[in-house]
């Protein structure tokens, strides 16, 4: 499993949802990359430590940071393109 997770979102934070998908995953351990406009370090080491995030990335982003953020954590992407 994989997330591709914005920090703040308006129903519950990344945070918070990380710790539901825990449960809802069955034990396993998704791959996690949370995508912030913040550049707060005590906020980002919250996101890595306590709440399991792999890797960050700072918004704006494109598709090819996203795909080597995954592939650092061990997880390849493929991106298809719409239509």
């Amino acid at each position: 499993m994989r997330f591709l997770l914005d920090w703040n979102m308006p129903v519950m934070d990344g945070y918070e949802f990380l710790g539901k998908s825990a449960r809802i995953a069955g034990g396993d351990q998704p791959k996690v990359v949370f995508c912030t406009t913040e550049n707060d370090v005590a906020h980002i080491a919250r996101a890595l430590s306590a709440a399991g995030a792999n890797k960050y990335i700072m918004k704006p982003f494109d598709k090819d940071i996203v795909a080597a953020k995954f592939q650092e954590v061990g997880s390849h992407l493929t991106f298809r393109s719409g239509g």
